[in-house]
């Protein structure tokens, strides 16, 4: 007996095959697609604008974007590749329009940020789970190479795939992943709490 194999009985199959499935109008595929990305992109994206709320925002239209685009997607290339892209240029717009839309401080401006206490032991506790992050030592790098070292070891990119995500060349992203890494051992060997 023969049986018919939906996208839904196999989420083992490979992202290229659903996003071929997904070509052909087959929207579970697609949805799948969503499942199995959203969290990768959603924290991809966070760590490029820095505001979850926007993150999610720019996740969705990542993924509406690459829907109305898969008549364009190239099978022989990686799918994963193809969506971050997708996603990079997404946050990249994003970030565009929100420096366009900032509006510069008036003289009158003389709003002082709040103080902090940093007896509070909130506060205290805070400060040292950050600094047990290697992320979050990460973002105080600049951002091409927080982005180069995410899409490399968080994401598990090649350098190739890394370089095509970020529109750029190899050896630019192999500079901004030793740059990085040497500056995060340089801030790890200062800071005794990651001893």
């Amino acid at each position: 007996m023969l049986s018919i194999v939906s996208p839904l009985d196999s989420i083992a199959q490979s992202p290229e095959h659903l996003a071929v499935q997904s070509q052909t109008g087959c929207r579970d595929s697609f949805e799948l697609l969503v499942e199995h990305f959203e969290k990768r992109i959603f924290n991809f994206l966070l760590r490029l604008v820095g505001n979850p709320h926007d993150a999610e925002d720019i996740a969705q239209e990542t993924f509406v974007s690459a829907y109305q685009s898969l008549a364009r997607y190239n099978p022989s290339c990686g799918f994963s590749t193809w969506l971050f892209t997708i996603a990079k240029r997404c946050a990249v717009n994003h970030l565009r329009k929100v420096r366009r839309d900032e509006l510069p401080p008036t003289q009158n401006d003389n709003a002082q940020p709040e103080a902090v206490d940093l007896e509070d032991p909130s506060v205290v506790l805070e400060g040292k789970d950050r600094k047990h992050s290697i992320w979050d030592l990460a973002r105080t790098l600049p951002t091409k190479q927080q982005e180069a070292l995410w899409l490399h070891y968080g994401e598990g990119f090649s350098v190739a795939e890394t370089a095509q995500i970020m529109g750029t060349n190899q050896i630019y992203v192999k500079v901004l992943l030793h740059r990085g890494r040497t500056r995060l051992g340089k801030l790890l060997g200062s800071n005794p709490n990651h001893q």
